[in-house]
């Protein structure tokens, strides 16, 4: 199934979504970025997992969309929408016309399937939704998120996090733009997701969260987004202790293909002085990369890209990176690792001007994450002013 939603944040336009396609067989193996790679499903896991597709799609500058449903369906009204918008733009009033045409609703069939989105036109930005046989389209209106669509087999777990648990107005830099604030806000919301992932997969959504918005140009478009997730120790004391980054994940977009880094760290990390400032250096223990391609392509482009990719040093940091502070204790006598109860995750957003993160990558190749001791304290700190 899916998670997608259509939400405003101080009136800004936003859009995110999942990558899975599951289908009603078992899974042979998972092989997504947010679960370890090439690992044995669930056995209580409801839907197999077929692929990754992206939910969100940036059909042309005043025009994007998501889908939940019948990917084959997706593929086809999408595709044709991407045509049509090709030749000439999409206003509010054509838009509708090509949804509840009788040649679309003949080429859905029986299909269910469902599309929620926004669209620029002389008249302003205008959300909206189009449902087939039966699909179901949450929408809610959430006081702090405005007029909210919400679809997918991940729905209820979304609308609880709105309400409930991320907070509207995060810690954030001062003197950031609408656009800023929308996709800081957006990162809480899909890094929460990402925390609570293996509960997502049972669910049959999630495998990494996609955002597009508008830009400061005025244009739709996907944010290229980094997320750090890390275990903090001793969080109900004066002194918490910041004790692993454990996984990054960053999203890009080549070619409209979504390529997804991830990073996992070691155990181990070790104190480095460079130009006289302190920094901790965390070794990569393992790094994977997958493409994920647009509903409207009709083929996975793996070929395409592996050229565009081939020889390019990563940067692991984005415009806007995204840190998410997992609190923990250690069981005495078994040694294992568990989250607090009743202790929230804590979301710290930073502009990339303010952070410190350095990935070391020879021939290429992720070797060794590196952060600045201040920016590490700043985040431990987060629990001490809770």
């Amino acid at each position: 199934m899916t998670l997608i939603a259509a939400f405003y944040i101080n009136n800004h336009p936003v859009l995110i979504g999942d990558v899975l396609i599951s289908c009603p067989g078992p899974s042979q193996l998972i092989d997504i970025p947010t679960c370890d790679r090439k690992i044995s499903p669930p056995e209580d896991l409801e839907r197999g997992i077929l692929e990754l597709r992206q939910k969100v799609n940036i059909i042309s500058s005043n025009l994007m969309v998501a889908w939940c449903g019948d990917w084959c369906a997706a593929h086809t009204l999408l595709k044709e929408l991407k045509a049509r918008s090709d030749a000439a733009n999409f206003t509010r009033n054509s838009l509708k016309t090509f949804f509840e045409s009788d040649e679309i609703r003949d080429w859905m069939g029986k299909a269910e399937v469902c599309f929620i989105g926004y669209i620029i036109d002389a008249d302003g930005i205008k959300e909206f939704q189009y449902s087939f046989n039966g699909a179901k389209i949450n929408e809610i209106k959430i006081p702090t998120y405005g007029n909210t669509f919400i679809s997918g087999s991940g729905s209820n777990d979304l609308i609880h996090l709105l309400e409930t648990t991320v907070p509207r107005q995060p810690s954030i830099p001062k003197k950031t733009s609408e656009y800023d604030d929308a996709v800081i806000a957006s990162q809480c919301i899909c890094g929460a997701l990402l925390v609570t992932e293996f509960k997502n997969i049972l669910s049959s959504y999630g495998g990494s969260f996609e955002i597009a918005t508008l830009n400061k140009q005025g244009m739709f478009h996907k944010v290229d987004i980094t997320y750090f997730l890390s275990y903090v120790s001793n969080c109900e004391s004066s002194n918490p202790k910041l004790e692993l980054v454990k996984k990054a994940y960053k999203l890009i977009y080549i070619k409209d293909v979504l390529v997804v880094y991830t990073l996992s760290m070691g155990q181990t990390f070790r104190p480095l002085i460079l130009d006289s400032v302190h920094y901790t250096e965390f070794p990569i223990d393992e790094y994977q990369r997958y493409t994920i391609a647009p509903c409207y392509y009709p083929y996975s482009p793996e070929k395409e890209i592996w050229s565009v990719l081939s020889g390019v040093s990563i940067d692991i940091t984005s415009s806007l990176n995204c840190n998410h502070l997992l609190p923990i204790e250690y069981n005495n006598l078994s040694g294992e690792i568990s989250l607090v109860p009743g202790k929230n995750t804590i979301c710290k957003p930073h502009l990339r001007e303010n952070s410190s993160y350095i990935v070391k990558s020879p021939n290429n190749r992720p070797s060794t994450l590196i952060i600045k001791n201040e920016d590490l304290d700043d985040l431990r700190n987060s629990y001490k002013r809770k």
